[in-house]
Formats: C-alpha cells, structure tokens, sequence
C-alpha cells in the first residue's frame, strides 16, 4: 500500500525544500501541488523534464481535454495514488493548507485512513513575511500597502498553521511538526527521524531514476536541491523594516512563541 504524506503549513515555508529532500529516497514519488492542478494555470510541464501529456504519473489525467472536470482535489489524489507504480511507497502532496485547502488534511485522512501522514512544516512568520512581499510576489501582488500584504500573509500564517495544529491534536500518530530551521541546519538527521517514522524497518534505496514529477509549486523545484547549498533564508533580519518586524510578530502571536520564534 503506498503512503501519503502531505505537506501541510502556510507557502514560503520550504515546503519545496523538503518535498525535494524526501526524494533523495527512490521509493518516494513528489507530485508537487497536485491542488493546483484543480485551476487553469501556465502550463510549464513536469520536473521530470516532460510535457505533462508524456510524463508516466500525469499523462492519464492529461490525454484527453477537459479529464479533470469535475474532480476534487482529494479525488486527484487518490486517483494519483490508485495508478502509482509499484515502485513507490511514499506519493507526496505539497498543496500545503493555505485558504483554500484548509480542510484537506482531514477528508483525505478520511478516505485514505492509517496510510496518510501530515508533515506540518512552519517558518518564522517574519521570514514568511518578507519571502512573499518581494520578487514575484510582490510584482504581481493586487494590495500594494506592505503593511496590508504582511496582515492578510499573517492571517493566512495562522490559518494554515492551526489547521495543522487541529489534525495533530486529533490524530498525533499521523503528524510530524517540522522547523524550516531545523530541516536547513540539520537535514540528514530530520530526514532520518522521518523516514523511522514513516518507513520503519525498511533501508533507504538511494535515488535510481527521477522521481519528481512536480507540475506546480515554487519555480525552484525544476532544479532541486542539492544537501551541499543548503542555507537558511534569514534575508528579513537585515531586509525587513524593524517596524514591520514588530508588525508581523504582534500579528502571530502567541503561536510565534509556541514555535520558539
């Protein structure tokens, strides 16, 4: 029986980060964020260097047009799992639990029972802050105000954080907090405790073939990431107006403090 694990907690938390590191096991397939697939976005192909009407994992669901009308989200996922090859024991999904998947965590622990698992990855929300008021984020981004994008990233930091919160309370034998500090300082030993937890008993096969087969998620997931570059991101501690800082960590309080942050 292949596994879930999803990938839950608010963007620009390294959830990429980590979806590529769990691959460096061959019998770990990464779909990305399979609930984008739900929503008409650039088609920029798979990870795995092919079109998505040719790649082995998403060519079912993209031979003929209009395939996925009328899927849900968690009937994506389970459909990918139905079809995953043998090889595999773990499919991850990255959709993480922003304003619209909120809720997913729970319906596919429901229909897929003891075989799914939520990893919960959290950020310092400054860091998160700051991640999304630049770059592309901020060039595309409809409120201007700096003040107004770190209220509503704040909001959509707790939100998505204390939904995996609730799942953790309800089901602890299914969930693993993880700190992207931690993964960036620390990987081989997160890594390590993970794979004991998810797959006990069982070697680690090193990576044979590509197994990332990723449509959508942050753009660096069509190069990964290799253990040697691994750097935390702390560009909010000299980026960051102080004011704003103070700003956000007024907004995330208390459960900034509960993660040590």
């Amino acid at each position: 029986m292949i596994k879930l694990v999803y990938i839950g907690g608010y963007g620009r938390s390294g959830s990429t980060l980590l979806e590529s590191l769990l691959t460096t096991r061959a019998d770990v397939l990464a779909c990305g964020e399979v609930a984008s697939c739900m929503h008409d976005r650039v088609d920029r192909g798979c990870t795995c260097g092919k079109s998505r009407q040719d790649c082995e994992v998403w060519r079912p669901f993209h031979k003929d047009p209009g395939t996925l009308r009328g899927l849900s989200h968690e009937a994506l996922t389970l459909a990918l799992l139905d079809q995953m090859p043998d090889r595999y024991r773990l499919m991850v999904d990255s959709s993480k639990t922003a304003w619209g998947a909120l809720t997913a965590p729970f319906k596919l622990r429901r229909k897929i029972g003891p075989d799914f698992y939520l990893l919960h990855v959290v950020r310092n929300p400054r860091g998160v802050c700051c991640s999304t008021a630049g770059g592309a984020w901020k060039r595309h981004a409809v409120i201007k105000s700096p003040a107004l994008r770190h209220l509503r990233t704040a909001l959509g930091w707790w939100a998505a954080n204390l939904s995996c919160e609730m799942f953790g309370l309800l089901h602890p034998s299914q969930y693993q907090r993880i700190c992207y500090e931690n993964l960036t300082r620390a990987h081989e030993e997160v890594l390590a405790q993970l794979f004991a937890d998810l797959l006990p008993g069982e070697d680690a096969p090193r990576r044979a073939a590509e197994n990332r087969h990723q449509l959508y998620g942050n753009q660096r997931r069509y190069r990964g990431f290799e253990p040697s570059e691994l750097r935390e991101d702390v560009r909010w501690e000299t980026e960051m107006p102080a004011a704003q800082q103070t700003l956000v960590s007024v907004l995330t309080w208390p459960l900034r403090v509960k993660y040590g942050y």
